[in-house]
């Protein structure tokens, strides 16, 4: 199948951007510098095109029974206008996808991964009963995400102060100039930031109004790969990396996102998870030399193999090389000394907390505004 396209590609053109299929999508990995990018971010504002991303309305009266049927966190503690970070599990409690779910009053929008959406949407209608629909609006969908310090201030100049003074975790939906606009206070950075869905169609007039009132906030194009950076420093898993259907919320150090109280389709499998000790948890690690690591390399502890690499960057906010990996419960404590085989070289490296960008972070952070 040829890639898609999102409703922004020309602006991607035009801004020279280097362009790369990611889960069927033709996407810029970077405009100028991914590390100078990542930096900006961090110091005043990026702007991203997250528009491959999959949006799903789920509606009826019983529509939150529903979707807590089938994921880990619990839906039903959110006011209308707030937001969460949640899990769609299989009945293994194996992880289909990590979303965030939007509770609006009519209905509930579930913000999905686009490698997963059509995964996702068709676990959605299994399970779906009577009263229940699932409408996929991804292709009328536009997302554009604004992170970092100075965000607000652009927020600000283009729709006004309502929405520069939402909390983190919480959404606004507003008509501005006629036209349907949906604002969160979050984003996959653990900045401070805001992600804004808007018709497909006006994608591309919203980007050209945060770009020409950004220019005296330092705002920078940003691509996928200084994504990736973000949200390594971040702590945050990516599909495909630090989950997938093999892996439960346990074992992926996720089990915040986990609400055994109630019941879920996978609750009685996680219980006997929890009970029962785990063999490998997710961990963050700072190399300690100069040493690039990637998905698949190898972790030892003294000449014994522990573990496997999901993860790895080198982080221009830090100035150090980090990754995440998955290794034996034993060696899972902050501190623990480790070692990484990377091409047949040995480089020692040391298990860290997450995030690795430190406490300023806390408030903008998915398992502190759960």
């Amino acid at each position: 199948m040829e890639p898609k396209k999102t409703p922004l590609h020309q602006k991607h053109i035009q801004e020279k951007g280097r362009i790369i299929d990611f889960a069927g999508w033709l996407l810029p990995v970077e405009y100028r510098s991914m590390l100078s990018e990542a930096k900006a971010a961090r110091i005043s504002c990026g702007i991203f095109d997250a528009s491959h991303m999959g949006e799903l309305l789920v509606k009826g009266p019983r529509a939150v029974d529903f979707l807590q049927k089938l994921t880990s966190n619990d839906i039903s503690s959110l006011a209308f206008g707030r937001m969460q970070y949640n899990l769609l599990l299989n009945e293994d409690a194996g992880i289909i996808d990590d979303l965030m779910v939007y509770r609006k009053e009519k209905d509930l929008l579930c913000v999905v991964n686009a490698s997963n959406k059509d995964k996702a949407l068709a676990w959605l209608m299994k399970n779906s009963s009577t009263g229940i629909v699932i409408e996929d609006v991804s292709s009328k969908t536009a997302l554009i995400s604004l992170q970092g310090p100075t965000a607000h201030n652009i927020i600000r100049e283009v729709f006004g102060r309502d929405f520069e003074e939402l909390r983190y975790m919480f959404f606004l939906e507003r008509k501005i100039e006629g036209r349907d606009i949906l604002v969160s206070r979050s984003g996959y950075t653990a900045e401070d930031g805001f992600e804004i869905y808007t018709d497909w169609d006006e994608a591309g007039l919203w980007w050209d109004k945060f770009v020409s009132a950004g220019k005296k906030y330092g705002l920078t194009f940003c691509g996928l790969g200084a994504r990736d950076i973000l949200r390594i420093e971040a702590g945050y898993p990516l599909y495909g990396h630090e989950i997938d259907e093999e892996i439960n919320p346990y074992e992926a150090s996720l089990g915040w996102a986990v609400k055994l109280e109630r019941k879920f389709m996978a609750r009685d499998k996680l219980l006997k998870i929890r009970e029962k000790e785990l063999k490998r948890k997710r961990v963050g690690f700072i190399m300690q030399s100069r040493a690039l690591v990637r998905q698949g390399y190898p972790v030892y502890s003294g000449a014994s193999k522990i573990g496997e690499v999901t993860s790895g960057t080198y982080s221009p906010n830090l100035e150090r090389f980090i990754g995440m990996a998955y290794v034996g419960k034993d060696y899972a404590r902050i501190g623990t000394k480790i070692s990484v085989e990377v091409r047949g070289k040995h480089y020692e490296a040391e298990i860290a907390k997450f995030s690795f960008i430190g406490p300023k972070t806390k408030k903008n952070s998915f398992k502190e505004a759960a």
